[in-house]
């Protein structure tokens, strides 16, 4: 054993400088405060310290194999001289790939790399490593013997005690860090505003669709579509990626515009679940075609089992001066039609759960047998989750319906569940509404804009 002294401000910094340089197997003996410093090497004005008393284990220097410890080591192919403190370790590389990261980043302004060598580079001072030198000697002879040499200094320069093993892993990890940022930053160099890397670039748009309920397979399609049409360089470019995909949206997007006036009359009839604002739609087209167009509009309701929805529509009618009738029959409706003069007929009904197919079917029965022009909207909610669409649109397709009218659009931040939907089953979207105001909030649907509804959140 041998003893040594440490001095420092407080018991504490004194313990850990201890463990710092010499590890856990250093023990500390006794402590006491003396005075350091002063005027003249007097006790004026001299500060008081911690002096701290420990005993060290005393390390033989490492002796090679079969070699004796009276004569100077033989020197291999590349001969390891460590200083007088024999402590050697592998802090040398990590120095030297710090150097290197060093003149590295200069080049490029990146906060992060920065940040993670001067910590490294803290840490590593922190430290007290020993200098490794190497002298070079004929290399190309003595394979053999340099790589036995090699394999005992690793051995012997492993870290002393778990305290010195952290420090050394901790740096290690930290330059490793850095030089997989710096490869990648090497690699990527610098991008211009609005690339990126082609895979990166296209995870926004893969969310978007994902997030509008597109299935998984027609995300997959889709997106491999838009690689097929524009260039590897183009891909790159997310405004590039964004415009091929909203055309390829806009293309799958039909639409059927405006209720158009039949040769004599037309009837017009609203379909679809509860709950999905068929009255306040109809109320909404009703206005705009008589008020604003000028035609001649009659509303019809087979709606007998919702009092308060009959009470508004006659509300509406009442204040748009439009005549109303209340349906009881099949017969009642085909009277009613065949005498009223009007140009446009709307007729709305109850709504219907897609489970109930005998109620659908009930519907239906008053649209069959009817020799003027007739168009079935069926009224969806943009709301509605993706598996209740396929559901409703299969028990209504029986109906043989013409359009879609997405309803609520509002409500939800994305529609493209209703636009999958339709176009599986090859029906055009006629109109959108987004709120409760009559009869301002229906728009005529055209795929620019629902396009755009579709695709706004990516780039946000």
């Amino acid at each position: 054993m041998k003893y040594l002294k440490i001095t420092a401000e407080n018991y504490n910094e004194a313990m850990k400088k201890l463990r710092m340089e010499h590890g856990d197997e250093a023990i500390p003996i006794s402590h006491k405060y003396v005075k350091q410093g002063g005027f003249f090497n007097s006790k004026v004005f001299a500060k008081e310290v911690v002096e701290l008393t420990a005993a060290v284990k005393e390390r033989k220097p490492f002796q090679g194999h079969g070699q004796n410890q009276n004569q100077p080591p033989k020197k291999s192919t590349i001969d390891f001289i460590v200083d007088d403190k024999k402590e050697p370790t592998r802090l040398g590389k990590v120095q030297e790939i710090l150097e290197r990261a060093s003149a590295v980043k200069d080049d490029f302004n990146v906060d992060s790399i920065n940040k993670s060598i001067d910590t490294a580079n803290d840490r590593l001072n922190s430290f007290k490593q020993p200098q490794i030198h190497s002298d070079f000697h004929d290399f190309s002879a003595g394979k053999e013997k340099t790589e036995v040499r090699i394999a005992e200094i690793h051995e012997s320069v492993k870290p002393r005690n778990h305290t010195e093993a952290g420090i050394v892993t901790n740096i290690e990890r930290e330059v490793n860090d850095i030089k997989t940022a710096l490869n990648k930053l090497l690699e990527g160099q610098k991008q211009t505003p609005g690339t990126c890397d082609e895979d990166h670039c296209f995870t926004p748009f893969k969310e978007m669709l994902r997030a509008n309920d597109f299935d998984p397979e027609e995300c997959e399609i889709m997106i491999k579509d838009v690689k097929n049409s524009i260039s590897r360089e183009d891909q790159k470019d997310k405004y590039k990626i964004e415009k091929s995909l909203k055309d390829l949206i806009k293309s799958r997007i039909v639409t059927s515009g405006p209720i158009k006036k039949g040769n004599k009359k037309k009837i017009v009839m609203f379909i679809g679940p509860t709950g999905v604002g068929k009255t306040t739609t109809m109320a909404k087209l009703g206005a705009i075609n008589s008020l604003r167009e000028g035609k001649k509009v009659s509303f019809i309701t087979i709606d007998n089992y919702r009092i308060a929805a009959t009470e508004q529509l006659k509300k509406y009618a009442e204040i748009m001066r439009i005549p109303i009738h209340v349906i009881s029959d099949q017969k009642h409706f085909r009277d009613v039609i065949s005498k009223e003069k009007s140009d446009i007929i709307m007729v709305d009904t109850s709504g219907r759960s897609h489970n109930n197919e005998l109620k659908i079917s009930e519907i239906k029965s008053f649209a069959d047998n009817v020799e003027y022009d007739f168009e079935k909207i069926l009224c969806v909610s943009a709301n509605t989750k993706k598996g209740d669409l396929k559901e409703i649109f299969k028990a209504f397709d029986v109906m043989k319906f013409d359009s879609v009218i997405i309803t609520k659009v509002d409500e939800t931040s994305f529609i493209g569940n209703v636009v999958d939907i339709a176009d599986k089953y090859n029906k055009p979207i006629s109109y959108f509404t987004d709120g409760q105001e009559v009869p301002n909030d229906i728009h005529i649907a055209n795929s620019e804009e629902i396009a755009d509804m579709i695709i706004r959140t990516s780039i946000e």
